[in-house]
């Protein structure tokens, strides 16, 4: 039986929907067809007045065009490939006619041409259908046992999925929650609120997806082709990812302190790093960095720091806060520069400490840099410390460094008692100077904390590496 284009779409809840400020694409010319081995081979002309998304092919055993655009079926092309090759019905007269479909979704306005083709009647087929009066009134064609693959999905919106099929599918529609469904990776139902067929492509309508998780969208009967051909075995599901733009898990709950609280013992800083960088004037920006303290049990005071410039004597402490992730010294003179850090705990004890230091050689203009630009790292016990990794950016609003004054020859200094740095120095003489050491014995006893005579450095000259 024949129908028109708007009765065939209703009846699969398909409706046209055509934008009004985009003009239709011109109607399609050059449509020829042949019978190859049973099948009609339909070709035509591109149309390049839009970017056409696909193309329709109708069929009839009637003239479309003389009898007002009535056809009886339709196959859509994957693409915008301009031929298409279709099993026909029946045989004996047959009609094609074609139309395009652009990105938009606007289609041709009309069928302007038509090809015609003969086809052979069916041979050797057992009598089936109706018959009255021993004459047979109605032999449906033979159904195609070629099984509909699932070709492709996309997810075109935080709520819409489109699946495409190797040929067009159809469904009953009280049957037809019964034959998809689309689960996450805990096998959580995604709900589906409608299902749009258009030949070979499926719309799915959902509620809104989760951001990158992961859904299995899965056919099943009673979906199966125009022609009842069977869904295919291998080829029925397919692994979509929830849109960029979908609902955002929710935020995971504060991992808990797991930092266990030694007052006597504080923790040190870690992977600290140090990086010369030579100014204009031939004087140095020092810049440290170290991982972020874990301060979540709020036993934790300040970082204190002190410079040297000899490797034994020492500059007055300065406090730093502890959410700090590194301090820049701008104007660092060339030779050796030294600074040692601990942590302070509100307890009043300090960690064993780090020792950075650097050897910054002179600059000469005409002569170029005097010396090596050496550096390294020592801990309380002696032994060479390696950074693991560089520091990652600092979260935002989170202080990443703070300007720190540099000591010079009128800053007072002082040894601090039980620890020696002059290995780091004596080292820093040789080539092979940062296998230098600390003698760290009674570093327990290296502050007694008077935390009001602590300097600490206004963040008023903060900087950032």
């Amino acid at each position: 039986m024949k129908t028109i284009l708007i009765s065939l779409i209703a009846s699969l809840m398909l409706p046209f929907t055509v934008a009004a400020d985009t003009a239709a694409p011109s109607p399609v010319t050059g449509v020829a067809a042949n019978v190859l081995e049973g099948q009609v081979v339909v070709q035509w002309n591109p149309v390049a007045s839009d970017p056409i998304e696909y193309y329709r092919v109708y069929y009839s055993s009637e003239s479309i065009l003389e009898n007002d655009g009535l056809y009886d079926d339709f196959e859509s092309t994957e693409g915008d490939e301009t031929t298409l090759t279709f099993i026909p019905p029946r045989g004996g007269a047959l009609y094609v006619a074609v139309i395009a479909v652009s990105t938009s979704g606007q289609e041709s306005a009309f069928f302007t041409e038509e090809a015609r083709v003969e086809l052979d009647e069916p041979k050797d087929l057992a009598p089936t259908g109706v018959f009255k009066d021993g004459e047979q009134v109605d032999t449906p064609p033979p159904a195609d046992t070629t099984s509909v693959r699932l070709l492709k999905a996309e997810v075109t919106s935080p709520e819409e999925i489109v699946v495409t099929f190797s040929s067009s599918i159809t469904v009953d529609r009280e049957r037809a929650p019964e034959g998809l469904s689309i689960t996450d990776a805990d096998d959580k139902k995604l709900q589906i609120k409608s299902i749009v067929i258009d030949a070979k492509t499926v719309t799915i309508k959902t509620v809104a997806q989760k951001k990158g998780a992961v859904y299995n969208v899965a056919f099943q009967e009673p979906f199966e082709g125009r022609s009842g051909q069977a869904l295919d075995e291998n080829d029925r599901s397919v692994l979509v990812t929830g849109h960029s733009e979908g609902e955002e898990d929710a935020p995971e709950a504060p991992a808990p302190v797991t930092r266990t609280v030694n007052p006597q013992e504080p923790p040190d800083l870690a992977n600290v790093t140090i990086t010369p960088q030579m100014e204009p004037t031939g004087a140095y920006t020092i810049t440290l960095e170290w991982d972020p303290l874990d301060n979540s049990p709020g036993d934790l005071y300040g970082i204190v720091a002190y410079q040297t410039r000899d490797g034994r004597n020492f500059g007055p402490p300065s406090l730093l806060p502890t959410d700090v992730r590194g301090v820049t010294l701008n104007g660092v003179t060339p030779g050796f520069f030294g600074i040692y850090l601990q942590v302070a705990n509100v307890y009043g004890f300090v960690s064993p400490g780090i020792f950075q230091y650097s050897s910054l050689p002179v600059y000469i203009p005409g002569y170029g840099l005097q010396g090596n630009l050496s550096f390294g790292s020592t801990d309380a016990a002696g032994n060479p410390v390696q950074p693991i990794d560089i520091v990652d950016e600092p979260e935002e609003g989170e202080p990443e460094t703070i300007s720190l004054e540099v000591i010079t020859e009128d800053s007072p200094v002082q040894e601090i008692e039980g620890v020696n740095h002059a290995a780091a120095y004596d080292q820093s003489l040789r080539i092979n100077w940062k296998n230098a050491v600390i003698l760290a014995g009674g570093v327990a006893t290296v502050l007694v904390l008077t935390i009001g005579g602590f300097v600490l450095i206004a963040k008023k000259n903060s900087s950032t590496v």
